[in-house]
């Protein structure tokens, strides 16, 4: 596209196809008006014209009206015009003096003798010269002596193109960002130079560019946060954009822009002119309490524009992952079964495995992708690292001694789509040795009871039910199995992920409790079945087994229940699990004794640990409640005294 500036040194144009406006956004309806004229100038064997005013007609001629808001600079709109196909832009100085000019003069000086025009469209009801007394009449005037050809576009496609602006403007000013872009048919942009910031954000460990707007009538979106592109030197990056007036820092009045790259820039980037192009908004401005729920909400935002971007690079709507250590034994049977009954992706997290595992599965399933960790992390931070570097909408968790069934999870997946407050799912758990039984590890959901022990429909503490389809309701459950769950992935990143301090068991009964008190649902869908091995990483009656589950029962509890009600929980729950120690003693079992009263110390003492992990699981619900804390898979029973002095072993018994 050729850009002249004036009217002045104007090339002979070959049959010359004209329109006229301010084209401010070059959006959907400029575009679709664009597109007849390319079409009308291949029709007649001509070029293609446009011709603009810079600045717009109503900074001249109303001075002193300060509602004018333009969705384009001058350069903004000269690079999108750049990319509709265009051959020409005249840009015409707008004056106090031009808007005087009389029509029939601005005709044939400017239209016919400038740019010698062949072919003239026009909006419906276009104006133009001296008291705006030109019109289509006027213009068709000349028509008839056939100095050029007049079209005018429909007055419904003028009216569109009048509400498309206000519209887009109105969806900016409110922060929908997407509608405003999807209306523009490209991203909004917002150009400007780095200048020297206070380097607040930079202390917090979020360095940020920030971007001085110079034309004082450009519309900035609503203040909050985006997820945004910046274009530097012709160069794209991924960042994180805040738009307010900072009012936890230092309240400024007038609103910042600023861009925290996710990329590191070799030279400084200060006087350089950047474009910034905003795609998703994450949340509008707020006040914090105090800088440390701030720096959460921060960490919380860059996560989710990191997951935005990594979502946009993948069409999957699901993906499973599977951690692996040291699973060369469950390739052929296990993990194998992943690829052979799915049609999704699947992904390997490997805890820096020494059994050369990963590249066993590499070879065997070719274009495997593999997420290799530099040491054993255990589950539950081992899950965190390969899961932020997955971007699919949602997430299944597979053991790796879990053998899954023909396309599993189409109805898992099915029901997640349709119910948007489900935040995890579990098929039905079988035993792979006893495939009539339920397997220990999840059962048919996990469900709590009053004093938060944990216990399944199919499992009862260590009694384990014949599945004769006694279960097969879809319910809601209070937790899902960590050997097979799906859950969605933006709200396991939001939600923190797994605790990574527990390292292994019972991680995923804090993170189901964790947004079930953000209002989200735990489902058990049985029509969707899996096998599982179980014990395969850690045997069920390992004394670590016995530490892990009791410490971390504790610590899931002084999370995740009400403040008050802990005061009676906790000292009944020592009394009971003291009993429990002591039936080891009983059995012979002096280690796992020592194991279980280990638990119960380091749970107990948890609870130093446990407040500062309070106060950010209160920032995540704040921000992503959707609704009160969901009780349901609770039962009113005492576990321990229904199953020992009453005899209630099965599910069944509780109802």
């Amino acid at each position: 596209m050729q850009v002249y500036n004036g009217l002045e040194n104007l090339p002979e144009f070959k049959n010359p196809v004209l329109t006229i406006g301010s084209f401010d956004g070059v959006h959907r309806g400029h575009r679709a008006i664009i597109r007849r004229i390319i079409e009308k100038a291949g029709e007649v064997s001509g070029e293609s014209v446009i011709l603009t005013f810079e600045p717009h007609p109503r900074q001249v001629v109303f001075p002193n009206d300060d509602t004018l808001r333009l969705l384009t600079t001058l350069e903004e709109k000269i690079s999108l015009l750049r990319d509709t196909g265009i051959q020409h832009l005249i840009i015409l100085p707008f004056t106090i003096e031009f808007s005087q000019i009389n029509p029939y003069l601005y005709v044939d000086q400017v239209l016919i003798e400038k740019i010698g025009v062949k072919h003239l469209i026009i909006g419906y009801d276009h104006r133009f010269g001296l008291n705006r007394e030109g019109d289509i009449d006027l213009l068709n005037l000349y028509a008839r002596q056939e100095k050029f050809t007049v079209e005018e576009i429909p007055r419904q496609d003028i009216d569109d193109l009048r509400i498309s602006s206000t519209k887009i403007r109105n969806h900016l000013l409110d922060g929908n960002i997407e509608l405003a872009n999807k209306m523009l048919q490209s991203t909004y942009i917002m150009s400007g130079q780095v200048s020297q910031g206070s380097k607040i954000a930079s202390s917090l460990g979020f360095p940020t560019a920030n971007c001085e707007v110079e034309n004082k009538y450009k519309l900035i979106p609503k203040s909050g946060t985006y997820a945004s592109r910046v274009e530097i030197d012709g160069q794209l990056f991924d960042g994180m954009l805040y738009i307010g007036k900072s009012p936890t820092l230092k309240s400024v009045d007038k609103d910042i822009i600023e861009m925290n790259i996710f990329h590191e820039i070799a030279e400084p980037l200060y006087g350089k002119n950047i474009q910034i192009f905003p795609e998703k908004k994450i949340r509008n401005d707020q006040k914090y309490n105090d800088v440390r729920e701030l720096l959460y909400n921060i960490e919380l935002d860059k996560t989710e524009v990191e997951h935005y971007f990594l979502k946009d690079s993948t069409s999957d709507l699901v993906s499973s992952a599977i951690l692996n250590f040291n699973g060369a034994s469950y390739i052929d049977d296990y993990i194998g079964s992943n690829f052979q009954n799915s049609n999704h992706p699947v992904v390997i997290v490997d805890n820096d495995s020494s059994d050369g595992s990963s590249e066993k599965i590499e070879q065997k399933f070719n274009g495997a992708k593999v997420i290799r960790l530099d040491k054993n992390y255990g589950f539950a931070q081992g899950y965190n690292l390969g899961i932020a570097e997955i971007g699919t909408k949602y997430i299944a968790l597979v053991n790796s001694d879990i053998k899954v069934t023909d396309n599993w999870l189409d109805p898992i997946i099915e029901r997640m789509e349709k119910d948007g407050s489900i935040g995890a799912i579990q098929p039905k758990i079988k035993s792979v040795n006893e495939p009539e039984n339920f397997e220990y590890a999840g059962a048919c959901g996990g469900l709590m009871d009053r004093l938060s022990y944990p216990l399944c429909r199919g499992r009862i503490l260590d009694h384990v039910e014949r599945d004769k389809g006694q279960y097969d309701d879809a319910v809601e459950i209070f937790w899902s199995s960590g050997a097979t769950m799906v859950t969605r992935t933006e709200l396991f990143k939001n939600a923190g992920g797994f605790d990574k301090d527990f390292f292994a068991h019972m991680e995923e009964i804090d993170y189901c409790w964790r947004i079930k008190n953000a209002g989200y649902k735990i489902v058990c869908l049985p029509q969707s079945e899996v096998y599982h091995l179980g014990g395969g990483t850690l045997a069920y009656s390992a004394p670590r087994k016995v530490t892990l589950n009791v410490r971390n029962n504790y610590w899931t509890i002084l999370k995740n229940s009400p403040l008050p009600g802990l005061i009676i929980l906790i000292p009944v729950r020592i009394i009971l699990d003291l009993g429990y120690a002591v039936s080891f003693i009983v059995k012979g079992k002096l280690s796992h004794f020592v194991a279980a009263l280990k638990g119960i110390i380091t749970g107990v003492l948890g609870i130093f640990k446990t407040s500062s992990k309070r106060r950010r699981i209160r920032f995540f619900q704040r921000r992503y409640s959707i609704g009160g804390p969901n009780l349901k898979g609770r039962i009113k029973a005492i576990l321990p005294v229904s199953y020992y002095f009453f005899g209630k072993k099965r599910y069944s018994d509780f109802r």
